[in-house]
């Protein structure tokens, strides 16, 4: 008997863990690992932040710093739950002023439209990096399980504006530059990628397809690459990305 208990107590843990969904900008969906990457400061390189409860319960998020570098973590908008705050650090959460257990969302429901996160701090040199993650919390204010979903805002000075304005014409917006495994794409048309390293030899080829699309690249080393497009119209662009 005792046996069965156990059981059935690992399993009600295992399904307690509730389900979002997580949307930025243009309603691109946000999952774990996912990079938004950005050479604009303040408002312009916004990423906004939508969550939706797809799970039957309700549930406390908050909006958590997991790392960050190349900032000292001064003149960000780091908002959630209708709450800001100007400078982050490590383990930073955000709503702090609805309880210790944060924003609660109730079934089928939403946040609000004005949750995000920017920076308008140029850094300390090379790339701002900043993981955030979305963390599930009961009501006595401790956390449930792992973040549901972990996410990284980049900032790059040197992320070129003309070539993703290019891709974007195509019909193509590329949500990550900087790749550890996958380059996450949204396409209204099906195209062609080309990877080539920086020595001009192709390394990698994969059709794009309509919609959401991950290119997978973990078989390439850490280096800087080109990311060539072609699309159905013979239409062609290109934009640096980096491997991790």
């Amino acid at each position: 008997m005792k046996k069965i208990i156990l059981m059935a107590g690992l399993f009600l843990c295992g399904i307690v863990q509730a389900q979002i969904s997580v949307t930025g900008n243009n309603n691109q969906p946000i999952t774990n690992g996912y990079v938004y990457t950005t050479n604009t400061l303040a408002q312009q390189g916004k990423l906004n932040l939508h969550v939706t409860n797809t799970s039957e319960n309700p549930i406390n998020l908050k909006l958590r710093v997991e790392s960050m570098s190349g900032t000292d973590g001064q003149d960000v908008q780091f908002c959630f739950g209708s709450q800001c705050f100007f400078t982050i650090s490590n383990g930073k959460v955000v709503p702090t002023n609805q309880g210790p257990d944060g924003m609660t969302i109730q079934p089928g429901e939403s946040n609000g439209n004005d949750d995000h996160f920017w920076n308008f701090n140029p850094g300390t040199g090379g790339n701002i990096e900043v993981v955030l993650a979305f963390v599930q919390f009961d009501d006595a204010g401790v956390q449930i399980g792992e973040p549901l979903v972990s996410f990284t805002f980049i900032y790059s000075a040197t992320a070129g504006t003309s070539d993703f304005n290019a891709l974007q014409n195509m019909g193509i917006t590329v949500g990550n530059t900087i790749v550890n495994n996958t380059l996450e794409l949204t396409a209204t048309q099906s195209a062609k990628m080309e990877v080539y390293n920086m020595a001009g030899q192709l390394v990698k080829t994969a059709a794009v397809k309509e919609g959401t699309f991950s290119a997978d690249l973990s078989s390439l080393s850490a280096a800087v690459y080109i990311a060539r497009f072609t699309n159905e119209e013979n239409k062609t662009s290109q934009i640096r990305i980096v491997k991790n």
